[in-house]
């Protein structure tokens, strides 16, 4: 079946992670991504996980592409580059700003080349400022934009999210922008340049920030919500750990019931939401002493489901492999691995969400260089020619 990007060609100048996962998600759905690496790779190639000497990783973000070898310090690369963006819809790259001007590859060129063309940019902080030539990571991005500040222990010191999530959410905004530019390009033939930023993704996310209006500087709180509660992790004295959110007056007439305290709605200490923000300490302290009141967790839950509580389990990863919602639902998939490994398949990650007409699906990741000859030989290259191309462009490397 035809994606619904089938029509949208994409080339790729990013690596690590933030870059290849938007034109990866692109190419769930249909776009023909052609990935320009150097002769070497990029390093997500070599990330963990490892399966029989790969990364996973990269069958991850490289999900879907086209390779293709180039060494952009050769002329002949550059001419390459030009012929593919003439009736390319979106370029993407990941370079520090002014990388791609160098190479006479910057958006002002291709534009005069091809005037629909998208062209976006993703960095750490973006085109211009102090700091647009500092090396950055995703880290950095969660840093700056007090993403790490709000998150820790009461008390304690910041703490960076588990995952690389300015790197992702970096990927998903990129994936997002190009969407909503192809739709202006498919109306007026336009192409436009887009800045994207790892901290402004970060930011973008920030909703405590928002609260400065009010004169709140906010500050870690550990597993529980600042202004709301309940609305956190709870935990047994058997170690045990379950979330449980309860924002409304609803949901906390649910809690009243399931601990038989209809006392709760009435009492000025429990009654409304900013008593019981008030009184967190001590709301916490009796919900973990009830919780702990049960054999097991287990007993604890059926009872918040008789009560429909709104609450839920502190999954690890093999948990989330095995919950029957995500098996349900088909969260967890079996992609196809790369050519240059054995094992055929790999678990990982769906895609991003269900579409009833035409669904995405995730595919197999490139060998490094594997479409050299497809995507070269279609710009009128013969293959003696591709082959001695790619022995100078690796001999060039080595200089």
């Amino acid at each position: 079946m035809a994606g619904m990007l089938d029509d949208v060609k994409v080339l790729d100048f990013t690596t690590n992670a933030a870059g290849p996962v938007a034109s990866a998600e692109m190419s769930d759905y249909g776009a023909q991504v052609i990935k320009i690496e150097s002769m070497n790779g990029g390093p997500e190639r070599t990330y963990v996980p490892i399966l029989e000497g790969k990364s996973l990783t990269h069958a991850w973000v490289n999900r879907g592409k086209k390779s293709i070898t180039l060494n952009l310090k050769d002329p002949r690369a550059i001419e390459i580059v030009k012929a593919l963006a003439k009736d390319a819809d979106v370029l993407i790259e990941s370079n520090r700003p002014g990388v791609m001007k160098r190479l006479g590859l910057d958006y002002e060129t291709l534009k005069e080349i091809n005037p629909s063309l998208i062209y976006c940019s993703l960095t750490a902080f973006g085109q211009t400022g102090p700091y647009s030539q500092k090396p950055g990571f995703d880290m950095m991005g969660q840093a700056l934009s007090g993403m790490m500040s709000i998150t820790g222990e009461k008390g304690g010191q910041p703490l960076k999210h588990g995952i690389a999530l300015a790197d992702y959410f970096g990927g998903f905004n990129v994936f997002a922008s190009v969407l909503t530019a192809l739709h202006y390009q498919r109306r007026t033939g336009k192409g436009q340049y887009i800045d994207v930023s790892l901290l402004q993704g970060m930011i973008h996310l920030n909703s405590t920030i928002d609260r400065l209006n009010d004169g709140v500087l906010c500050k870690p709180n550990g597993n529980h919500h600042s202004g709301l509660c309940p609305f956190g992790c709870f935990n047994t004295d058997k170690g045990e750990s379950v979330i449980i959110c309860a924002p409304s007056a609803k949901a906390w007439e649910a809690v009243a019931k399931a601990m038989n305290r209809p006392d709760y709605l009435t009492d000025p200490e429990y009654n409304t939401i900013g008593a019981r923000t008030k009184n967190m300490v001590k709301v916490i302290a009796e919900i973990e002493a009830w919780l702990s009141s049960f054999p097991s967790l287990k007993e604890a839950c059926v009872r918040m489901d008789e009560c429909h509580m709104a609450y839920c389990l502190v999954n690890n990863d093999q948990q989330v492999v095995d919950d029957p919602q995500v098996k349900h639902m088909g969260y967890i998939v079996q992609a196809p691995t790369p050519d240059d490994i054995k094992q055929p398949t790999y678990q990982t990650r769906g895609c991003n969400a269900f579409f009833s007409d035409v669904p995405g699906e995730i595919h197999k990741a490139a060998t490094l260089g594997q479409h050299n000859h497809e995507v070269l030989g279609g710009l009128g290259y013969s293959d003696e020619e591709i082959d001695q191309m790619m022995k100078e462009f690796k001999e060039e490397m080595k200089k």
